[in-house]
């Protein structure tokens, strides 16, 4: 590659913010080349780390272990004719600590050997949360732990489908004269009943989620009899029954005491508690101290502004709750449900509530009244959210990636695989064209459309997802006619021809669609992903930009040929035209001969409409405060307004500051004047502007302004190449202003 080649493509790179390196697929991961953002994430420079490590197997010295899954994974990959790969693991860095990072690479084989480009994504964040929920799981489990070894009744688990203990308490060890070590493993009617099979009487089939199962037994080995409750349980990844048991005919004090251990063990919860008046299902009757810092008053505030009453639920939820008190008045059952609450800031709030209804009759005081345990699962519920999502969806086209499609369409075929569904393969014909001529960003533009334009046209029970470079897959739930997918399979070959065929500069885009349907051409995701990829494969060997449906034929079809990955590497090596630095020098020597900067100016921008056909072009200089910028200088083609006017006073704090401009050194660029991403740009775009490109000028690393350029006739793509040269030619003003500016303070002070 040519210098301007290596240029541009360093500019493109670091547009994307994204850490990328080249390395051979040796024993040890030979380092080519790396990225300035790759050197920024070790804490190295390019020098630093050259002279320091020639591969990756001395710079994970001591990650061993993460290296040697890093060159499993890849390796892996090479071996079964994949071309791409990701996998997480730490990464060391220059201060002696370590990140997580996400790595994925394409691998490609090349005449120097076989190449695998990484990039990396921080994922430290996201596992540093994992780890907290992780943690907040095990402390409320070790606290579930210390109450069953503290309750003075017996406590057994117990693996529903291997019969082993897996928990027995303090007291259970007494009543079975053994110590835990001695029991736990071994089968629970062998221990307890004595037997040598399970038992007859086993209520194991009789569980059912979130009920409580209570029965009496007298127990012929132990000599007893219980009063036992059993409940179905999640013990550490096992479908576990746990059981509750005391000798209904022990002494009273024994009861009295266990009554007292009971309301040390409430005390522990960590849970908002409080009784209710049946009677009108409003007055509450008692609360603990939780109950009102969940709900955010004092006991004062409660009493003088709430009265005392439910108002702190939401109305629907309220009326709910009234719903299942009456249910519970004729079951005598308990209910577990999920339910709206304000706090005295009036934040909306979800809690886990728990109801239990006593009557009158078996009330203490004669009112009857509901018991109610709420716990509030806000803040975990909003961190398993972004988790979910962060770990389903696709950075860049916010549809689902690789693994959540594929989670979400197996779960759905384990759930109804009585229905008949579609899977569709898409690959984009001819990608690494649009990227190699159009340039990295609009290769993601092309992407985003794409996705964007299948969420519309597929209903909203449909899944979509993007499975690598430029290849997607729609997954059609309950379908009735296969002729119906047919048909939205053209009307999506329809919708991608047309996705820029109204833009100034169209991008021809096309694709290829391989369908296979469930029950027919697979019973599992593995077998319709494999067909679908046969039909993809299928369309595009024949003429591409159209769809083919599986058949077994398909499968003689390719036997003894090498089967081809339809996985297009997004990538782009932003060549320039041949008559860029032209352009540059023009201006350049336009600006160099000459005095009168005004007046240059207005044939540069002269020069700009001329070579790259742009409406308007104009400067936007920052005041000294950095806070506004206004519009100095403007050309306008014919027919185009000025709107010198309107670009005054611009708030220019909020562009500048945003970490995503920031990232892209300063360059922003909108396609539609519909969606503009921030409010104080709303100028930018008033009256005629369709698409506009604004590039920055900095002095000592700080924005001091922007060269924008408006296209006012339709919306347009702003092509690697214009960015770079555009971006450079902006430099280039910069300098010569200042250096005219100087000439007039220094004529002025003579």
């Amino acid at each position: 590659m040519g210098n301007a080649g290596t240029k541009q493509e360093a500019v493109i790179l670091k547009i994307m913010g994204t850490g990328i390196s080249m390395n051979i697929l040796d024993s040890s991961f030979t380092m080519l080349w790396g990225n300035p953002i790759f050197y920024e994430l070790t804490g190295y420079t390019a020098e630093e780390f050259a002279a320091s490590f020639v591969d990756f197997k001395q710079y994970f010295k001591n990650l061993n272990e993460d290296f040697q899954k890093l060159h499993k994974v890849f390796t892996k990959a090479w071996e079964q004719g994949k071309s791409y790969a990701t996998t997480d693991i730490r990464f060391p860095i220059k201060n002696g600590t370590k990140i997580w990072v996400r790595i994925s690479g394409t691998i490609t084989n090349q005449e120097y050997g076989v190449i695998v480009n990484f990039s990396y994504t921080n994922i430290d964040d996201i596992i540093q949360q994992q780890t907290e929920l992780c943690q907040i799981t095990n402390e409320r489990s070790d606290n579930f732990e210390w109450m069953m070894a503290e309750y003075t009744g017996n406590v057994y688990i117990s693996d529903m489908d291997t019969y082993e203990l897996l928990y027995v308490n303090r007291s259970a060890c007494e009543v079975l004269q053994a110590l835990p070590e001695q029991v736990i493993g071994r089968k629970c009617y062998e221990v307890i009943q004595g037997r040598t099979t399970p038992c007859p009487f086993c209520t194991n089939a009789k569980l059912k989620k979130d009920e409580t199962y209570e029965w009496e037994f007298f127990n012929p080995n132990l000599n007893r009899t219980f009063m036992i409750k059993n409940r179905l349980l999640n013990w550490k990844g096992h479908r576990s029954r746990i059981e509750l048991s005391h000798d209904m005919y022990s002494p009273e004090y024994k009861l009295a005491k266990k009554d007292q251990e009971r309301e040390a063990i409430l005390k522990t919860i960590p849970a908002g508690m409080v009784r209710i008046d049946a009677k009108d299902c409003n007055t509450v009757l008692w609360h603990n101290g939780i109950f009102l810092d969940m709900i955010g008053y004092t006991e004062d505030q409660f009493v003088n502004e709430l009265h005392n009453t439910c108002s702190y639920l939401h109305p629907d939820d309220q009326i709910r709750t009234i719903r299942l008190v009456n249910e519970l008045k004729k079951t005598g059952d308990n209910v577990v449900f999920e339910a709206r609450s304000y706090n005295r800031k009036r934040e909306e709030r979800l809690w886990t509530v728990t109801l239990c209804y006593i009557s009158g009759e078996d009330s203490w005081d004669g009112i009857p009244s509901y018991y109610s345990l709420g716990l509030d699962i806000t803040d975990e519920r909003k961190k398993i959210e972004h988790l979910t999502h962060k770990a389903e969806k696709d950075d860049l086209t916010d549809v689902y990636n690789r693994e959540g499609i594929e989670t979400q369409i197996k779960d759905y075929l384990n759930q109804h695989s009585d229905q008949d569904c579609a899977l569709l393969m898409i690959d984009a014909d001819n990608f690494k064209y649009i990227n190699d001529n159009y340039g990295h960003m609009t290769g993601d533009l092309v992407l985003r459309e794409m996705a964007d334009g299948m969420k519309k046209w597929m209903s909203q029970e449909d899944i979509v997802g993007r499975i690598g470079g430029d290849e997607f897959i729609v997954f059609m739930k309950a379908i009735t006619d296969p002729e119906a997918t047919k048909q939205k399979a053209i009307d999506l070959l329809t919708m991608f021809r047309n996705l820029f065929r109204h833009d100034k500069k169209p991008v021809n885009v096309s694709c290829s669609i391989g369908i296979a349907y469930y029950p027919k051409d697979g019973n599992n995701f593995e077998e319709l992903y494999g067909h679908a990829d046969k039909a993809l494969y299928h369309a595009k060997l024949y003429g591409k930009n159209n769809f083919a449906v599986y058949t077994d034929a398909m499968l003689s079809e390719t036997v003894g040929n090498v089967y081809p990955s339809m996985r297009t590497e997004i990538d782009s090596k932003g060549k320039c035209s041949a008559d860029t630095d032209k352009i540059v020098e023009k201006i350049f020597q336009h600006l160099y001969r000459t005095y009168d900067f005004e007046e240059s100016m207005q044939g540069v921008l002269e020069i700009l409409e001329e070579h790259f056909g742009v409406s308007r072009t104009y400067i936007i200089k920052c005041t000294k405060d950095s806070e506004y910028a206004d519009n100095t200088y403007e050309w306008c083609n014919k027919g185009v307004c000025s709107k010198t006017a309107l670009l005054q006073r611009i708030p220019i704090r909020e562009i500048y500051e945003n970490d995503e401009f920031r990232n892209n050194d300063y360059i922003f660029f909108n396609r539609d004047e519909n969606i503009i991403p921030f409010e104080s740009m709303d100028q930018l775009f008033k009256e005629d502007a369709h698409s506009t490109l604004l590039c920055s000028f900095r002095k000592d690393k700080e924005c001091k302004g922007f060269i924008g350029y408006d296209e006012c006739f339709g919306k347009r793509k702003w092509t690697a190449d214009e960015i770079a040269v555009l971006t450079k030619i902006s430099h280039i003003i910069d300098v010569f202003q200042e250096n005219f500016r100087t000439r007039s303070s220094m004529n002025t002070q003579k």
